[in-house]
């Protein structure tokens, strides 16, 4: 349970350091990249490229504890 709980710590301190608009700005930005390679690549069909823009995309509405 301490090993959790000092990965937890460690997990907040670095994504503290990150403010919300620059994981919304990522989330556009990767999902305007998926489009596009969507639109011009015949054969695209990318679900990992989506979940890290909608996880990102979240990331931009949670609050980290400062410590």
């Amino acid at each position: 349970m301490k090993y959790l709980r000092t990965l937890n710590a460690a997990m907040e301190r670095f994504l503290s350091r990150f403010l919300p608009t620059q994981f919304l700005c990522a989330a556009i930005a990767l999902t305007a990249l998926n489009f596009l390679l969507d639109y011009t690549v015949a054969s695209y069909t990318s679900i990992y490229l989506s979940m890290l823009s909608g996880w990102l995309f979240a990331m931009s509405f949670l609050r980290f504890r400062a410590q």
